[in-house]
């Protein structure tokens, strides 16, 4: 059983399904409807890594299983992800993020000969003239790509239940309690048992675990977007600036347009101070949008760990803790869920994921306090 039923949640639950194993999937609302339903849907297997790391290799072998998923889910289906590789601009947003940019940069050229130095005569071009260039140091990542997050979540879902899987909506696990050799999830709808649980709740995974007297560093961050329609504004390349800020061109001339990074803030909806710092980014690096029809406001509470490191571990014996992937929940989820899947069905914490353990998240978080 996985608690959760986000796209990690799901990917783990498809994967399981797709061995022969009897799985359900429960969730205290409609699957996928946090942070996965809100992610800007971006791979950035290069975007956001700066140096070579255990994630940042599992990023990379993570993305490529993206253009043959999004054909097996549509032939599976019916339903298009919109998996593009549209590449990346990434701007510095101000003198002090210049050399750490440039140093991403070093470094992302280093494995990738693709990865370019742009000047502003690169950036006009390469956003139809709807940018406005920075003054600071800036890069094109051509092969970085994404999907639409909603579609994604959706295909999953369609897919989990295709394959078998047991879909429990709308039921607030309450507590996780080891019962002889299984697990009793105390829920709101009633007691459930299940031979082997993996906790992929995101931000609120931690509380479910407290009983396990473990301590995973698991916070949550809420993340604010919105999405707009502009149909004169034709734009290819995911726009991200080094302060968080995105604009990411989506099909039928709408952009997604994110996100503020509010830390501890479980809350739902947008903010007035997130709503206002949006518009005063976009104005600043697009502002051709400000005549922009706004279609939804929004906000997600991503799992974050002070490393932004995720945590991917087995508590005890048949209970596994998945999350903690912060921004990149949704790029993470194919190899997350074939890796889970083996270690649950084979005993066996496949190696890739040795440096992903509560143990050294633990750590590294006191380090950093």
């Amino acid at each position: 059983m996985t608690v959760g039923a986000g796209v990690m949640g799901l990917s783990i639950a498809n994967a399981l399904a797709k061995k022969g194993l009897k799985v359900a999937v429960i969730d205290r609302d409609a699957p996928g409807m946090h942070a996965s339903w809100k992610a800007g849907g971006m791979l950035g297997a290069q975007n956001e890594f700066s140096d070579d790391s255990p994630l940042f290799r599992l990023a990379k072998a993570s993305r490529r299983y993206f253009e043959p998923l999004a054909a097996e889910l549509l032939e599976t289906t019916g339903i298009d992800i919109e998996y593009m590789e549209t590449g990346l601009i990434k701007m510095a947003d101000s003198k002090g993020s210049r050399a750490a940019l440039h140093r991403q940069f070093q470094f992302l050229k280093g494995h990738n000969d693709n990865v370019k130095a742009v000047n502003e005569k690169d950036i006009l071009d390469l956003g139809n003239q709807f940018i406005t260039p920075g003054e600071h140091f800036a890069m094109h990542i051509p092969d970085d790509g994404q999907v639409n997050a909603n579609k994604y979540t959706k295909a999953l879902t369609a897919s989990a239940l295709h394959h078998g899987v047991t879909r429990i909506s709308r039921t607030e696990v309450i507590s996780i309690h080891r019962e002889g050799q299984d697990y009793r999830l105390k829920t709101s709808t009633g007691d459930i048992h299940a031979s082997k649980v993996a906790v992929t709740a995101g931000a609120w995974s931690q509380s479910l675990l407290a009983p396990f007297r473990i301590e995973s560093s698991v916070t949550g961050v809420k993340g604010e977007i919105m999405l707009l329609e502009q149909p004169e504004v034709r734009l290819k390349h995911t726009l991200f600036m080094t302060n968080g800020f995105y604009i990411i061109p989506k099909r039928n001339h709408r952009f997604l347009v994110g996100a503020t990074s509010r830390f501890g803030d479980f809350s739902s909806g947008m903010t007035k101070d997130g709503e206002t710092w949006l518009w005063m980014e976009i104005l600043k690096h697009m502002p051709r949008l400000k005549s922009a029809d706004v279609l939804m406001k929004s906000s997600g509470v991503r799992p974050y760990t002070p490393t932004e490191t995720p945590v991917m571990d087995e508590v005890e014996n048949g209970l596994f803790v998945v999350s903690g992937h912060y921004r990149n929940g949704i790029l993470l989820s194919p190899a997350t869920g074939i890796l889970m899947s083996e270690w649950i069905t084979e005993g066996r914490r496949p190696a890739i994921l040795n440096e992903f353990t509560i143990e050294r998240r633990s750590k590294d978080a006191m380090h950093h306090q």
